[in-house]
């Protein structure tokens, strides 16, 4: 049975390919090396060469050149001078080292070599090929040709051969020009443990449509869906969905879902989706990802990253962050969300932190208590606000309610920080109990805060409106009981020097003071210089309004 069905298998393959020693060809070789001669051939005739590459000599020079000769004279001429035989088998030439030539045998590099006890044979399905321009990039070249089982290089090393000494394998495993990826690809993998499982040993370069790990399981790649039961593992890249009780590894990249109960890591870019019951890791990301506790990307990432605790972009983060504790992106981000904090470069959305927000360049917006930028288009809001490039000056100023006037404001046009001094002093005569009233001066503080916004109306002149409120120290170094003023100023500013300018506006006061007037001893305060609206509250806070008038020099 065997005999026969060698014998038809045979007698398919003469017929699909004719007899290959009357081809007719033309060659002109002048010492180009074996290897080429071979590539040559097998590429303009055709002509699949068998051999073991480690028992010929491939550099040997060859030197031959006919036309229109047969394939059978043509190979004369080229082996002629060198230590290989040849022989047609089937549709095929199979090539020996020529042993009985003692004085070649030099020539042999590879022959002194023990012969291996077993040769690997392994069975791909198909050539992986991504597109027709890949396939004709990844053709065969004329190494890709059987590798003889152990008998057989026998054969080849000694005694000349005969069709019925080669025992055809209707798969046989191929020689590529790129031998360290096979490219081999399977319809599915079922494994235990790496290299326990259908592929074996071949594990790592084998790259499936469908694998299950019962346990933890190792692939070349995946193009379909790879279950585990706790890790997966793929060498190179994943197309299609990854789900693991506890993780997913992939070693280069992912395009599709990941979905593991503890993590996922993936080493260059994800192009899909990453949800980990604690955290994902990967290279680059053009995807969403979902981690319990973080997310860290290495690389570039656009997408969504959301985390329990944190998110962190090595690279630029071209998408939108949030995290309970905080993001960090060392380049570009749009928008980041955290109850702590921000870190990015530039900013083209905006970024909420409860603490604080740190950016290069904002498009957008800053809201946190404290807000660090470069520049920033759009409005910084929080208590303090640092920006380089923005609107940063000091001012002294004078008012009926306070003499002089300090005040540091920081941030950009569209809001600012107001932090304020005032200081005024008053001649008074304060009785005593049982004495002549003490006459003097008495001082007066003022500690506010606010804030504001500038709108240009030309080059040289601006318009600020802004709203402090500031606690005031009466006659006293500090004062307990309430004693506040709200003002809402109204200024014109206008530009006198490169860093000077000069401002002045009207300013509506309230007051709101438990205070007693040391002369009528009614609720109030000396502030006041007069009212256009007063109320009384409880008996014991007194309310009064009224219109004033401010005027500085603002650097």
């Amino acid at each position: 049975m065997r005999s026969a069905c060698i014998l038809v298998i045979s007698l398919i393959w003469i017929n699909l390919y004719g007899q290959p020693s009357n081809r007719k060809i033309s060659l002109d070789y002048a010492g180009l090396p074996l290897k080429e001669v071979l590539k040559d051939l097998s590429n303009k005739y055709e002509v699949r060469f068998a051999y073991s590459s480690d028992f010929i000599p491939m550099d040997y020079p060859v030197r031959a050149s006919v036309q229109n000769a047969s394939l059978s004279e043509a190979l004369d001429l080229i082996f002629s001078g060198t230590p290989v035989k040849y022989a047609f088998i089937g549709g095929q030439v199979a090539l020996r080292a020529d042993y009985k030539s003692e004085e070649k045998r030099p020539a042999l590099t590879r022959l002194d070599k023990p012969l291996p006890k077993s040769v690997p044979q392994t069975t791909p399905l198909y050539q992986e090929s991504k597109s027709r321009e890949a396939l004709i990039e990844k053709r065969p070249s004329i190494t890709e040709a059987p590798r003889l089982s152990r008998r057989e290089l026998r054969q080849l090393q000694g005694e000349p051969l005969n069709e019925a000494d080669i025992d055809f394998k209707p798969l046989p495993v191929v020689e590529t020009a790129d031998e360290g990826n096979t490219g081999q690809k399977r319809l599915a993998q079922i494994s235990l443990l790496p290299m326990l499982g259908t592929n074996a040993g071949a594990s790592p370069k084998v790259s499936n449509h469908f694998s299950v790990n019962v346990f933890w399981g190792t692939n070349g790649g995946v193009e379909g869906v790879e279950v585990g039961g706790l890790v997966n593992s793929v060498t190179k890249d994943v197309a299609g969905i990854q789900v693991a009780g506890l993780g997913n590894r992939v070693g280069h990249h992912l395009y599709g879902i990941q979905i593991g109960g503890l993590f996922n890591s993936v080493r260059e870019n994800v192009y899909g989706i990453q949800v980990g019951g604690l955290f994902n890791t990967t290279g680059a990301a053009t995807a969403i990802q979902i981690g319990g506790l973080f997310n860290v990307v290495s690389g570039d990432f656009a997408g969504v990253q959301t985390a329990g605790l944190f998110n962190v972009s090595t690279g630029a983060a071209e998408g939108v962050q949030v995290a309970s504790l905080f993001n960090t992106s060392k380049g570009k981000t749009k928008t980041q969300v955290a109850s702590l904090f921000n870190v990015a470069g530039d900013v083209d959305w905006g970024q909420v932190g409860l603490l604080f927000n740190a950016a290069r360049k904002v498009k957008g917006f800053q809201i946190g208590l404290i807000n660090i930028s470069d520049s920033i288009s759009g409005m910084p809001i929080g208590l303090l606000n640092l920006i380089r490039h923005g609107y940063n000056r000091v001012e002294f100023a004078g008012s009926e309610a306070f003499y002089g006037n300090f005040a540091l404001k920081l941030g950009a046009r569209s809001f600012y920080n107001i932090f304020q001094l005032g200081l005024r002093w008053d001649d008074l005569s304060i009785p005593q109990n049982g004495a002549e009233p003490k006459t003097g001066k008495y001082y007066s503080w003022g500690l506010g805060y606010g804030f504001g916004t500038a709108a240009g109306l030309g080059r040289q002149t601006t318009v600020n409106l802004e709203a402090v409120v500031l606690h005031v120290n009466e006659r006293e170094s500090w004062t307990k009981k309430l004693n506040m003023l709200g003002q809402a100023r109204l200024t014109l500013d206008i530009r006198t020097g490169k860093r000077t300018s000069l401002f002045a506006g009207p300013v509506f006061n309230i007051m709101f003071s438990r205070l007693t007037d040391p002369e009528t001893g009614k609720p109030g305060s000396i502030l006041v210089p007069y009212s256009i609206w007063e109320k009384d509250y409880e008996e014991d806070i007194n309310a009064r309004a009224w219109v004033g008038f401010t005027a500085g020099i603002r650097l």
